[in-house]
């Protein structure tokens, strides 16, 4: 059985859409974040530096597997059960590449936008600045990718599943941001209209 701890966040929606999407069976444990749970001692022994989501499987011989951070959930069970990453070497090359982009330059700059234009009271116009600069550099490398496949890897896969949350996230700012990026917005309104995707993105709520 499969507990997934998660707050409603872009990074914890990755984790509830690839279950979701591969129809595994799981719990839900929401975290109290309000209240410091994934500060405390029982969540850190999940996961080391309090990030959601985290995941916890208990296999049939009573071994535990332990997961943390949405990147390590999905590569892990796209490769375990053999879907949502290509087998032919060039497209899972290709999903690979827009994966990582997904989780290490579109998540982050994401964030990091939310924490200094939203989060903390003192403005700082420069790494506004920056981060915005990095969010529109990632829109325009997806448009442009989406502007010849209609997903990232070609086919639908974990790089998909990287990306939308947080670009999900931005079709709700003002401004009609996607707009801007009319083949970004017809892979947002196409996933958007995917059962696995819409309830995943319910969770935990």
């Amino acid at each position: 059985m499969i507990t997934l701890y998660t707050f409603a966040t872009p990074n914890g929606h990755k984790a509830s859409i690839l279950l979701e999407e591969l129809g595994l069976p799981y719990s839900v444990h929401k975290l109290d974040v309000m209240a410091g749970e994934h500060r405390a001692a029982g969540y850190l022994k999940f996961s080391p530096i309090g990030k959601s989501p985290a995941l916890i499987e208990t296999m049939a011989d009573g071994a535990s597997l332990r997961l943390f951070g949405s990147g390590a959930i999905l590569l892990h069970y796209a490769e375990r059960t053999g879907r949502l990453l290509p087998v032919e070497p060039e497209v899972r090359a290709e999903c690979l590449s827009w994966f990582f982009l997904g989780i290490s330059d579109l998540g982050p700059a994401a964030v990091e936008m939310f924490r200094f234009s939203v989060r903390l009271p003192e403005k700082l116009p420069s790494a506004i600045d920056l981060f915005k600069g990095e969010l529109i550099r990632c829109y325009g490398a997806l448009d442009q990718r989406l502007a010849a496949v209609e997903y990232l890897a070609g086919e639908y896969s974990i790089a998909d599943i990287a990306c939308y949350p947080f670009i999900a996230a931005a079709a709700l700012s003002p401004g009609a941001l996607l707009d801007r990026f009319p083949n970004l917005k017809r892979w947002h309104d196409l996933l958007g209209g995917r059962p696995g995707v819409v309830r995943g993105m319910a969770v935990p709520d």
